[in-house]
């Protein structure tokens, strides 16, 4: 029922007082506010459908449409350096140009795509260890023969709305093909077939996708997640927990950034010209990522990986054992998205 208002202000504010009411300005300036029949019911419909509130939760996954193509092209330039004397900083240069074509998505949502290496460009020079490598040159024939070849060859994978990798196929025949491909100096061939490998092997490639494919959570919606990755380090399994914020949407991007921290799995025994060693990995990652708010797709991510890797002599006629070496790698990712 409709309250019977006093006249008087000296009134008014008796009867709110004694009505155990707010100050009485206040008080009937919202009481006339309510019986506004348009507000009322816009504050009803807000409460029945949450969905048409101001602040809606961003959805993070890929909605991608099959027989499109996406793609990513991935530029990396790593420098390794240590401490030793004499040492010589190694620079690696790759771009890898990946085209996705999605075939199929099943009713468990799992999407089956077709995926192959576009466009390759592989570099490394350490001109006081013998390297000088450079795909497009021309002057490793081999190496060159190699790449083009694997630019045309399709495998296989299937992932989920989240982009977690859940199966890969058909990409560790394709270099078993490769390994068979003639060469004169077969020395040589390994170690060209070893890079070649390293950069965009199977191993490789899962870091990769792991890195710029795989980023959205399974559960929705959430602000920020963390998901515990496998990256591939010099051949070397290394784990990635990486921990994603949902920064903001400003008109078709989303923005997201992350941060990795990385540790080896276990150390790791080889043998180098110094003598037997023993390995541990270590450092971090950031990220900054743009992606397409309609489909999920990388349109754009600046990545930089800083890694310390800390060797020690287990064996040596050179060296005394126990004697702990420590180099530094660091990595800058460019990654760009598009859809044809």
């Amino acid at each position: 029922m409709k309250p019977e208002w006093p006249t008087s202000q000296w009134d008014k504010n008796i009867y709110c007082y004694s009505n155990n009411k707010v100050f009485y300005p206040f008080y009937y300036y919202f009481y006339q506010l309510m019986n506004r029949p348009g507000l009322r019911l816009l504050l009803l419909l807000l409460v029945i459908n949450p969905a048409t509130s101001f602040t809606q939760e961003a959805r993070l996954s890929y909605e991608l449409l099959p027989g499109r193509v996406y793609l990513l092209d991935i530029e990396m330039q790593q420098t390794t350096s240590s401490e030793t004397m004499n040492s010589e900083d190694i620079n690696m240069y790759s771009s890898v140009l990946l085209e996705f074509r999605l075939d199929s998505i099943s009713s468990e949502k799992l999407m089956h795509m077709s995926v192959r290496y576009k466009k390759l460009h592989l570099s490394m020079l350490a001109p006081g260890l013998g390297i000088d490598i450079n795909s497009e040159t021309g002057n490793n024939r081999f190496l060159t023969d190699l790449v083009d070849t694997l630019q045309g060859y399709w495998f296989r994978l299937s992932m989920l709305e989240s982009g977690e990798l859940i199966s890969l196929e058909g990409l560790s025949e394709i270099f078993q093909k490769l390994d068979t491909y003639p060469a004169e100096d077969r020395q040589q061939a390994e170690l060209t077939m070893g890079s070649l490998l390293e950069a965009y092997g199977p191993d490789a490639f899962r870091s990769l996708f792991n890195l710029f494919v795989n980023i959205y959570p399974k559960v929705q919606p959430i602000m920020n997640w963390t998901k515990d990755l496998t990256y591939y380090f010099n051949t070397k399994p290394v784990e990635i927990a990486n921990r994603y914020y949902y920064t903001k949407t400003s008109g078709e991007v989303h923005t997201i950034q992350g941060m990795g921290m990385i540790n080896a799995l276990k150390e790791y025994a080889e043998t180098l010209p110094m003598g037997e060693v023993s390995s541990t990995v270590s450092g971090t990652q950031t990220y900054d990522f743009q992606t397409d708010v309609a489909s999920g797709w990388l349109i754009r991510c600046i990545s930089k990986q800083r890694l310390i890797i800390e060797t020690t002599i287990v064996k040596s006629t050179r060296l005394p054992v126990g004697l702990k070496i420590p180099s530094y790698t660091e990595t800058a990712y460019e990654v760009k998205g598009t859809i044809q």
